[in-house]
């Protein structure tokens, strides 16, 4: 190969990586948040004070604060509702997922300490019923340290903002070490697949909160179903 090209090609990727860093990378960390939104504090965010990733994704759901958070508060691998986001890309890195679209009536309770997956790797860090929810590995968990907010901020009383807010931070070191050769590429699409993941669950559940009431002991516009 010539030399002129490999110079083209230096430019190239030097330009990718500046339109990566400055422009597509800033776009999916603060997808539909307001730079309000992106700055102010969320619940426990103390307990990453020096991210390595910090995320805050929003969209506006036309549904008021309870009726959008019997969703989000039966999150989880079965018998929970699962992460209303993409089943084959989750079942792939190795959740055992089920997207539910109904409201499951026995997982409409969380609490600190509560397990939302089987592996018990996905722990409630904090709850305010209502309000929000942090969730992320237990404390003491080796390499990583995370919390993931999801919550909810009245408009008015018809809408609401839904923000979810990723705070985490780890070695790469520790990690590249404590992983075979072949996996590390993988971690390179650790952001852009939060980011997608992420987004297609806050516009689920926007479509699911929307499309009827949720209030519990009054007649539904949709089945409520035990839980498998």
């Amino acid at each position: 190969m010539k030399r002129s090209d490999l110079a083209t090609l230096a430019g190239i990727g030097t330009l990718g990586g500046m339109m990566f860093t400055k422009v597509i990378r800033p776009w999916y960390l603060h997808w539909g948040a307001t730079e309000e939104e992106f700055n102010r504090a969320m619940p426990l965010d103390d307990l990453v004070p020096k991210p390595t990733l910090r995320s805050t994704m929003a969209v506006t759901v036309n549904a008021p604060a309870e009726k959008i958070w019997p969703w989000i508060v039966q999150i989880g691998e079965p018998p929970r509702a699962g992460y209303y986001s993409y089943t084959l890309v989750e079942r792939m890195v190795g959740l055992d997922v089920v997207n539910r679209d109904q409201i499951l009536p026995e997982y409409q309770h969380l609490a600190a300490g509560d397990r939302v997956d089987r592996a018990g790797t996905m722990c409630v860090l904090g709850v305010e019923p209502g309000r929000y929810v942090v969730l992320g590995p237990p404390p003491g968990t080796p390499n990583v340290s995370a919390a993931w907010s999801i919550a909810l901020y009245p408009i008015d009383g018809h809408s609401t903002r839904l923000i979810t807010r990723v705070r985490s931070r780890w070695s790469y070191r520790d990690m590249l070490a404590a992983t075979p050769v072949y996996t590390w590429p993988i971690w390179l699409f650790v952001e852009p697949g939060i980011f997608i993941m992420c987004r297609k669950m806050l516009l689920e559940i926007k479509r699911l909160a929307e499309r009827g009431t949720v209030k519990v002991g009054e007649p539904q516009s949709f089945r409520l179903v035990p839980a498998a």
